[in-house]
């Protein structure tokens, strides 16, 4: 009759093997969570452009999306006439961007001012660029608003 069970030996193997695949593992997640990031921020400021386009036209007011670059956040804001509007109303309150991500406005991406998007009822836009980065500042997305159509799209 054998025993049953383990040795030490096999159960040494075992934990080293579990050790290389977790050490596989851990850079493959870290990229890709990383890489998440970059696509929410750039996905969720597109359905904010998509949707202040869609109110404008629908309303017959200007609305706008102003992006805090400094302080990471945004917010769609409600004009108060057709075209050239002097009061905005929150629509949506502040919403932070996530912070690992860093982000930069104009065409070269190397703008850091604040940015306030305005689409008009007719379906135009205020042309604008906006750039999802990392942190060695490569450009992993880059929104683009059109002037003449209001479309928004990524890049």
């Amino acid at each position: 009759m054998g025993n049953k069970g383990y040795t030490l030996v096999e159960s040494m193997i075992a934990l080293a093997i579990m050790g290389i695949m977790f050490a596989i593992a851990v850079p493959s997640f870290y990229t890709w969570s990383q890489s998440l990031r970059f696509k929410e921020a750039a996905w969720s400021l597109l359905s904010d452009f998509r949707a202040a386009k869609q109110l404008s036209v629908s309303t017959n007011l200007e609305h706008r999306v102003e992006v805090d670059i400094p302080s990471k956040r945004y917010r769609l804001t409600r004009g108060d006439r057709p075209s050239g509007s002097t009061a905005w109303t929150a629509v949506k309150p502040w919403r932070e961007l996530p912070r690992t991500v860093r982000y930069a406005s104009g065409q070269l991406c190397e703008g850091t001012s604040s940015l306030e998007i305005t689409f008009k009822p007719n379906g135009s836009a205020q042309q604008a660029v906006l750039c999802i980065k990392d942190p060695p500042s490569t450009i992993k997305y880059r929104i683009n608003v059109n002037a003449t159509s209001g479309r928004a799209s990524i890049s």
